[in-house]
């Protein structure tokens, strides 16, 4: 992971009359790939509003290339590019026709030919370029939307949902060139994603939030090293007798068969293999095998969030 640090949220609170949708929030946003993730309701969008000069923090400070996010919002709006969730277009015009007026709106080249440079960028070929945008497929309206979000050459890019409502061919080809551009062409990202597979592939920092506050940041490896529980498969005879004894340990979270194996999820994975042997020796049984499951993002997401 990239040390700059592009972004910061330091102690933001803000409330929507009694609600309060960012609780003393700080984060940072490093160049590179950053995937902004919680369950609905945790302030992802308010966050990102927020970043945008969109809204106004009630306290704290937020900032993006070291100026202040509200008063310097069309300095900042300049070298950001933002892909919304619900994609909105003029139908009627060609694809390139809307990205001119987009271009035109935003104070960027209009100028054709970059603007021909820049779908074929984003993969969408010339031949749909005069095609009108209502005739365009779910993955198509995601790309040239993506295309509008790199108009001006921003140094930052926030998506919102870019793969959601994709099948899973277009969702990996939205990914590879997220990649790309960050690899190529030095753009850095910020994801707001529910589908946290498709993250833990492609981000270099992540950003999990609930409630407001920040419950936990850094690379896919810090993240895995604060993980609060453990999962272990477990392969024993009979399996039934065994699991009577675990139901009643108090490190357990979680206990399920599956495919005549124990599936064991532990908050204490030391204790955990410490006390193993003593209740399969107690009750004659056989241990043939254990198994310790490498976390993934959706694992500490769950433990992260319920532990809070």
């Amino acid at each position: 992971m990239d040390c700059e640090i592009i972004g910061e949220f330091r102690s933001v609170t803000k409330r929507f009359g009694s609600a309060v949708a960012l609780d003393g929030l700080s984060l940072k946003i490093y160049r590179g790939i950053n995937g902004l993730i919680g369950p609905n309701g945790a302030g992802k969008t308010t966050a990102i509003r927020l970043s945008l000069g969109l809204i106004k923090a009630d306290a704290g400070c937020a900032e993006l290339f070291r100026f202040d996010c509200w008063n310097d919002s069309l300095v900042i709006r300049g070298r950001v590019g933002v892909l919304y969730e619900k994609l909105a277009f003029y139908d009627n015009l060609s694809g390139l026709e809307q990205l001119r007026l987009m271009a035109k709106l935003k104070g960027a080249s209009d100028s054709v030919v970059k603007l021909r440079k820049l779908l074929c960028l984003v993969e969408l070929d010339e031949s749909v370029h005069g095609r009108r945008v209502g005739g365009y497929s779910a993955g198509m309206r995601q790309r040239l939307g993506l295309a509008q979000a790199l108009l001006g050459n921003p140094e930052l890019v926030i998506l919102d949902e870019p793969t959601a409502n994709l099948d899973p061919l277009n969702r990996v080809k939205i990914l590879e060139l997220i990649t790309f551009l960050n690899k190529e062409h030095d753009i850095s990202f910020l994801i707001s994603s529910h589908i946290l597979p498709e993250l833990e592939r492609v981000c270099d920092n992540f950003i999990l939030m609930n409630k407001g506050k920040l419950l936990r940041q850094g690379s896919i490896v810090q993240m895995f090293e604060k993980t609060v529980t453990t999962k272990f498969i477990v392969r024993v005879q009979p399996v039934e007798s065994v699991m009577v004894f675990l139901k009643d340990e108090a490190y357990v979270e979680d206990l399920a068969v599956i495919d005549d194996c124990l599936h064991v999820v532990v908050r204490d994975a030391v204790l955990f293999r410490k006390r193993l042997p003593l209740l399969v020796g107690q009750v004659g049984a056989s241990l043939d095998e254990v198994r310790m499951v490498k976390s993934d993002l959706e694992t500490v997401f769950k433990s992260t969030v319920e532990g809070a």
